[in-house]
């Protein structure tokens, strides 16, 4: 695989999409801890008005939301964009991926904090080209967190496979597996735009809370 403008551009616009997509399945997840936490809290009461059945239902949609945001990001395939797809052409242009190119993408400012150096670090050992070893660690740290989420999808949500799902993927699972999604993410989102952020997961400012202060029926 060549190195040149086309593969960059192509780069920037994957990472881009990633984002876009992570960052909706991580408020999904902020939204489901908010509603669980009112749950645990009001149990008792949801119990006498017969809301298990439809807390059950939400669960289900939200584990079913995310494993299928955390496959479509660790699955590589020709005619889909994923984290794991990039990181798989990054990797095998490692070599090619050198310092001044970096720079000839983002020229350095003389007069502000030389960022490009310590950014590219992330995918270099000795400061001048890229490692494949680094890029490696990255996809190998994704697939051993994703895999059994992977499994989970394939032969329960998306298929009923014949085989059977004989592991288990419980909600830290599908969180370890989002948490490494996320860090990795912005991690190449950084490098590939010069945009430095620690997480996708932005603060919703609505106060979306109120609903859980009121009925769902409007009163007559």
């Amino acid at each position: 695989m060549q190195l040149d403008e086309e593969a960059w551009k192509r780069w920037v616009d994957w990472v881009g999409r990633v984002r876009l997509d992570l960052k909706s399945t991580l408020t999904d997840r902020t939204v489901f801890q908010g509603f669980n936490n009112m749950v645990r809290d009001n149990e008792a009461w949801i119990g006498q008005h017969h809301g298990a059945r439809f807390c059950e239902f939400v669960a289900r949609s939200y584990v079913a939301r995310v494993a299928m945001g955390v496959r479509r990001q660790s699955r590589d395939h020709k005619d889909a964009v994923s984290l794991v797809g990039l990181l798989l052409q990054m990797n095998k242009c490692a070599a090619q991926l050198t310092f001044d190119f970096y720079l000839e993408r983002f020229p350095r400012d003389p007069d502000d904090f030389f960022w490009q150096k310590p950014t590219f670090k992330y995918v270099s050992e000795d400061g001048h080209v890229a490692s494949e070893r680094l890029v490696s660690q990255d996809i190998e740290e994704l697939r051993r967190l994703t895999t059994q989420v992977e499994g989970f999808v394939d032969r329960e949500l998306a298929h009923l496979d014949r085989r059977g799902f004989t592991g288990t993927v419980t909600f830290n699972d599908l969180d370890n597996a989002l948490d490494a999604l996320n860090r990795i993410a912005c991690k190449y989102i950084c490098l590939l735009t010069g945009g430095y952020r620690d997480s996708l997961a932005g603060t919703i400012q609505d106060p979306w809370t109120d609903i859980f202060t009121v009925p769902l029926r409007k009163p007559a």
